[in-house]
């Protein structure tokens, strides 16, 4: 008898926990929009947690230790060594480097060129901007020094302004060439991630599309009101780029017989590295997740490209309705309607990178 009571509860309780996916089944709709939100959540959450800890994570040193017994010998024995400015040269240098990729990249678009030929681009700018110059041309941190430089001029120089307001001109006549050329932070990712890669579904990529916006509005307001920099804490790619310029100065220092580390130098700790870690591996599958989640600047550069001269289109007698291009697009800018008879191209989220043009056979996109 007892046992009977205890298989007759078993079923029961299974029924009891199954109760509402049987409810949602009986409206396929209401099912689609319930997993779509589980599935948002689960990603937005585990993202945002990587750099959450990213952001907060790396806590200062603890400086409660022993004086080492030479140290008080050092510091008689310091010579004081002039620090010299960086020249001005190299600013120019670096926005003559910025022009060229970016007019190379915008010609490979108009042309229509494989994308393999914009992979080399990225891979360019990503060894000077991001490891040669240490990420010196960051679209996250431009966009708060030219906030903080809206209310106090005096803090930001010339070039500085002239870096953030030029990939937004190219923006105007050619589309978003600065995020398939002159970014370290969208090359890098664009490189790491396999052309396989994961499709968001449409509802969850409509709502994680607003979280750039809400942050710009953030970064805008941090910088105006106190000189934060709000995004910039998000940036999990900055200690790769800041260790890989310490190896390169170590490197000139040591061929010019100067003194260098003895020891490998790695900046950020072991928390940074191992979120750093974790969001290459998302980016592998989900391809730009920081550019289509968090960078601020992608959201004025869409919006001056919407609003430019140039604008991508599909040629509705060329196509054929196979919606590869769709499905290769890393940022998901090419979409359907909902008969499939129609693909359109987001001229606000195109970088520009061609890998729509690869995989047509008609040739069909123009623009």
């Amino acid at each position: 008898m007892i046992r009977f009571l205890l298989l007759r509860n078993v079923p029961r309780k299974a029924a009891e926990q199954q109760q509402p996916e049987r409810v949602l089944l009986r409206f396929p709709r209401l099912y689609e929009i319930f997993k779509d939100i589980k599935v948002m959540v689960c990603y937005v959450a585990v993202l945002f947690f990587f750099i959450s800890v990213s952001a907060f994570g790396a806590q200062e040193l603890d400086c409660d230790r022993e004086v080492p017994d030479d140290l008080y010998e050092l510091k008689e024995n310091h010579i004081p060594v002039e620090f010299h400015h960086e020249p001005f040269s190299m600013e120019i240098v670096d926005l003559g480097m910025l022009v060229l990729l970016m007019s190379v990249a915008t010609w490979f678009s108009i042309k229509h060129k494989p994308s393999s030929w914009l992979s080399f681009l990225m891979l360019a700018g990503l060894l000077y901007f991001g490891f040669f110059r240490g990420g010196c041309i960051c679209p996250v941190g431009a966009t708060t020094n030219f906030c903080i430089g809206l209310a106090a001029p005096e803090l930001i120089g010339r070039v500085v302004a002239i870096l953030f307001l030029l990939p937004l001109l190219f923006a105007y006549f050619a589309g978003r060439v600065f995020c398939s050329s002159g970014c370290p932070l969208g090359a890098l990712q664009h490189l790491l991630a396999r052309k396989k890669s994961v499709q968001l579904p449409a509802r969850i990529n409509s709502v994680v599309r607003l979280l750039p916006i809400a942050l710009l509005f953030a970064t805008a307001w941090g910088a105006l009101r106190g000189g934060l920099f709000i995004a910039c804490k998000m940036d999990v790619y900055k200690w790769l780029f800041f260790t890989g310029y310490a190896w390169i100065d170590q490197l000139m220092l040591w061929v010019k017989g100067a003194l260098v580390e003895s020891r490998i130098i790695f900046v950020g700790d072991v928390v940074a590295w191992t979120v750093l870690g974790c969001v290459l591996v998302l980016g592998y599958f989900v391809p730009r997740p920081f550019c289509r989640l968090v960078c601020p600047y992608g959201v004025l550069l869409g919006t001056v490209s919407t609003l430019g001269l140039r604008n991508r289109e599909i040629d509705p007698s060329a196509c054929m309705n196979c919606k590869m291009c769709e499905k290769k697009c890393p940022v998901q800018a090419i979409h359907s309607d909902p008969t499939g008879k129609l693909v359109s191209v987001s001229d606000f989220h195109c970088i520009q990178c061609g890998r729509c043009d690869d995989v047509c056979r008609k040739s069909g996109l123009r623009g």
